[in-house]
């Protein structure tokens, strides 16, 4: 019989003001692993008087530190306390770059991206010191690091991390089953009629929601497809300012969501038309996986890891280029039969990455430390 790996994680990322794809990400690991025989998770987090939405509850037991977040991040990432008490466990898992201290059980630290390397003009300074400092601390402190995708393997190196304590480990996604009565009555709630354009995740600046609403204008005249923005307002961006440039004449037909739960998220992804994710970088791309799972063909970014995890199963395009994304947009909302295509091939392709595999993957690698 295997023995139990006792697992301490750490969940702060569900507390934060905007979770995106690092709470989705602690959420379904911890979930995928609390329903396997040999671990036993429990989580650690920040002090907080609150929960967290409902769409970000932990599905483990959560232990709270004395310090809030903003002191706890400060704490860890410039000294060596506070430390986490880990005597019944076999490993500490750290699902953030923002890692604890080390202590006397190895430590594994997920890295999603170094976006923060690549594009520091579209970070807050404060985040962005706050991410330096943290990933310094990781290379001094992590047994093994887990990446999501090759290009995010290839940023760590060049960032000096040694190949030894890497480890490629995909996300994973588990679609919904969507009532289409719920469908209808999301349609019915953000004003969509027709056939529609869907993005989704967090707008800020490096998720390139400007480009692909340049696009949108482009192809306006030639459709009668709505744009569905669909996601939380993050930093350096607002919905009023994406859509300032816009005439008021096509403005109705542009829809910024906001905050959503996941039912709905899942009923807009399984009613698009056609998903447009033009984002510069990402350490994986769920969105991307999420729509091909929901058989919604999809446009993505070349050279990033959202074309790694599409492969051959969307559209990819140039998205510095608006006209670029116009034509992919226009192709699919067109051809009927190539959008079809796609949104099977995407589906096929979609099963490969189920959150199961994820934690299998992660557990390998837990073993090998212990």
């Amino acid at each position: 019989m295997t023995a139990e790996i006792g697992v301490l994680m750490t969940m702060e990322a569900a507390w934060h003001r905007v979770p995106g794809g690092t709470g989705r990400v602690s959420i379904e690991l911890a979930r995928a692993l609390s329903q396997r025989t040999d671990t036993k998770v429990n989580g650690v987090a920040a002090f907080h008087l609150t929960k967290p939405s409902p769409d970000f509850r932990p599905p483990i037991e959560v232990k709270k530190l004395l310090l809030p977040r903003p002191l706890l991040y400060e704490a860890w990432s410039r000294t060596s306390f506070p430390r986490l008490k880990v005597r019944e466990y076999d490993l500490v898992h750290s699902t953030t770059i923002v890692s604890p201290p080390a202590t006397s059980q190895p430590l594994v630290v997920s890295v999603h991206d170094l976006a923060f390397r690549r594009f520091p003009d579209r970070f807050p300074q404060r985040a962005r010191r706050l991410f330096e400092r943290s990933w310094k601390r990781v290379l001094e402190r992590a047994d093994a690091v887990l990446c999501p995708s090759a290009a995010t393997s290839a940023d760590l190196l060049a960032a000096g991390l040694d190949t030894e304590r890497l480890h490629l480990v995909p996300l994973g996604h588990d679609p919904q089953i969507v009532d289409k009565e719920v469908a209808v009555g999301v349609r019915e709630r953000f004003g969509i009629t027709g056939d529609y354009i869907l993005a989704a995740g967090t707008l800020e600046p490096r998720k390139n929601i400007q480009t692909l609403i340049k696009a949108f204008l482009e192809i306006a005249p030639r459709t009668e497809a709505q744009l569905v923005l669909a996601g939380p307002t993050g930093w350096g961006t607002t919905p009023e300012a994406l859509l300032q440039p816009v005439d008021d004449t096509l403005k109705s037909r542009i829809t910024v969501t906001g905050e959503i739960t996941t039912t709905e998220l899942a009923a807009l992804y399984s009613e698009a038309t056609v998903f447009c994710y033009p984002s510069l970088l990402e350490g994986f791309g769920l969105p991307v996986l999420e729509a091909m799972s929901y058989r919604t063909p999809v446009v993505t970014s070349k050279g990033t890891s959202t074309e790694e995890v599409a492969a051959d199963a969307a559209v990819t395009v140039d998205p510095y280029s608006a006209h670029d994304i116009a034509e992919a947009l226009q192709f699919l909302l067109t051809d009927a039969a190539a959008a079809q295509q796609i949104a099977d091939t995407g589906y096929e392709r979609s099963k490969l990455f189920r959150w199961d595999k994820t934690a299998t993957a992660t557990v390998e690698i837990y073993r090998k430390l212990i």
